[in-house]
């Protein structure tokens, strides 16, 4: 059985890009206690920040769910042991990391966005990899493609991979008219259908499950950059690590990991 536990860690951190995979290029195994302490502690605790469906979300039964719980629990069943969520905003996750309160993070975040604050984490290899795309309301028919945001007023949730993206688009010949940063990308979406905005950025898989809900938005088909996502852990944390990037080709192997994705991503 999961355990959901609700922690409030109010630091800054960071919130995607490229491939930036640990494991054994960090400390030595002599004084890496990581997986026998989890292990020993007879659970994998894990942050996340819910408020990212399909990823994960709180149900109605006031439990979290989606891809990243799911794949969590699968790891945890083949260590032999249970997860635990920790429920954390989404700007505390590196530092509840760092001060202990779980030993990986798997919270749909990139390892761009996990060293945004600092390079003191272990990363996996990705888990899965996704596109940043841009959502406009559905009766826009100016926006058709990434060069048609020239002039436009976009939005974005601010410190994320999407917000990297969006800052990109400069170097592409695409200067917008205004960027509007956001806590989180339920106000960008507010700001969009409202008309304040007229496009935001997000992830394929956040896009395509507010479109699913609401007719009143739709995802433009032109892609600004793929981001791979990875579990996150303390900075030598290796033997950790490097046990979860074995676990994750086991799933993929036996169709464990395709059964989560199915269940969770198929939109995508």
């Amino acid at each position: 059985m999961v355990l959901v536990l609700v922690l409030s860690v109010f630091a800054l951190a960071g919130c995607g890009g490229t491939d930036e995979s640990a494991g054994s290029g960090g400390e030595t195994d002599a004084v890496d206690a990581s997986l026998q302490t989890v292990f020993d502690k007879g659970v994998l605790r894990v942050g996340l920040c819910p408020e990212y469906p399909p990823f994960e979300s709180i149900n109605e039964s006031n439990e979290i769910v989606g891809f990243d719980p799911g794949l969590a629990d699968a790891i945890a069943k083949e260590l032999g042991i249970e997860a635990e969520f920790v429920n954390t905003p989404w700007e505390g996750l590196i530092a509840g990391l760092n001060n202990g309160d779980f030993d990986v993070i798997i919270s749909a975040m990139s390892p761009e966005e996990a060293t945004a604050a600092t390079d003191a984490v272990e990363l996996s290899e990705n888990y899965y990899v996704m596109s940043d795309v841009i959502v406009v309301c559905s009766d826009n028919n100016d926006i058709k493609s990434k060069e048609d945001l020239a002039g436009k007023v976009v939005g974005v949730q601010d410190a994320c991979s999407a917000a990297h993206a969006a800052e990109d688009l400069p170097n592409h010949g695409i200067e917008v008219a205004a960027l509007n940063r956001y806590v989180r990308n339920a106000e960008a979406y507010a700001e969009l259908a409202s008309g304040r905005i007229d496009a935001l950025v997000v992830s394929i898989t956040y896009a395509n499950e507010q479109a699913k809900n609401n007719p009143g938005f739709k995802v433009i088909n032109d892609p600004l950059q793929e981001v791979g996502l990875a579990v996150v852990a303390k900075q030598g944390s290796v033997s950790l690590i490097d046990r979860i990037n074995e676990i994750v080709v086991e799933l993929k192997e036996n169709g464990i990991y395709d059964q989560i994705a199915v269940e969770w991503l198929a939109a995508d």
